[in-house]
């Protein structure tokens, strides 16, 4: 019933003039389906390819590497900065930006430029589909995109249920300084439908440093980091000197796919079902 509704509401926006409300729930409105995108981020990059406007985009970010396509566009900006020139000299019909990955003084100047911006924000894995949903109505592929979402909700829903018990888990996300996530992003969401509770949910910041004694004392059972193809390194390394620590004990060191899980696409969700496959062979060492 719920795939139905969606397929109905993928297919039922006009091929001409549209207001599509982006993820922070602002009105963007083209005279026509997008055509020419500037998409600021390797996961808006991939998330277009995703839902068959690859060959709209006209200019992007340092790092879209995926798929293969992406490395032969033009590039437009990296992490610190944008060449506001080089994108009024593209003539895109929209810009595709990621909320939180440009500073505020660098969106201000892009919104100078008088050009339609779409802002992707994504905070759970429920919000990759309906962001792409969204994608797909702003540039008039709603039956081409509609198989990948309704694949991509049909994939959430096998982490719908937390499976018990409910195991302390530490998501490393650097080494030195120390650094860890807060509730407010998908990765988190993905601990949590694998059955894992992560300790700093609560912290203020999206991404922050704790104290090595800090994390010991929460006793994790889980371990994780996001390497190169989630091959396992030495990024946890420093760990294994506490051999009574839980996650040392139960050999509950995860690594995962970092481009996969950091990037909020499609692939995020394969990242998150090997997750939860990998956690829970951690659970039936218990």
């Amino acid at each position: 019933m719920v795939i139905t509704a969606l397929m109905g509401l993928l297919m039922g926006v006009s091929a001409h003039a549209r207001t599509v409300y982006d993820d922070t729930g602002a009105a963007v409105t083209l005279t026509a389906p997008a055509q020419r995108i500037v998409a600021l981020s390797p996961a808006i990059t991939e998330n277009l390819f995703a839902i068959g406007a690859g060959s709209r985009i006209i200019g992007t970010s340092t790092s879209s590497d995926y798929p293969a396509a992406a490395q032969a566009i033009t590039v437009v900006s990296d992490y610190q900065s944008m060449d506001l020139e080089k994108i009024a000299r593209l003539k895109p019909d929209v810009i595709i930006a990621w909320q939180g990955g440009q500073s505020p003084a660098q969106l201000a100047a892009l919104e100078q430029l008088h050009i339609p911006i779409f802002y992707q924000r994504v905070r759970t894995l429920t919000d990759i589909p309906s962001s792409l949903m969204r994608l797909a109505q702003l540039t008039g592929l709603e039956v081409q995109a509609a198989p990948n979402i309704v694949a991509a909700y049909q994939k959430i829903t096998l982490l719908r249920d937390a499976p018990q018990p409910t195991l302390t888990a530490f998501y490393q996300v650097w080494h030195s300084p120390l650094m860890t996530l807060n509730h407010t992003n998908w990765v988190s969401d993905a601990l949590k439908r694998c059955g894992a509770s992560n300790p700093y949910d609560a912290m203020p910041l999206a991404a922050h440093t704790v104290g090595m004694e800090d994390v010991l004392q929460h006793q994790p059972s889980l371990l994780l980091s996001a390497t190169p193809d989630g091959t396992a390194d030495d990024s946890l390394a420093l760990w294994t000197k506490w051999p009574d620590l839980p996650a040392i004990k139960l050999n509950g060191l995860i690594y995962t796919d970092a481009d996969a899980m950091n990037r909020s696409t499609l692939r995020t969700l394969d990242a998150a079902v090997k997750m939860c496959t990998d956690i829970a062979n951690v659970r039936a060492r218990l």
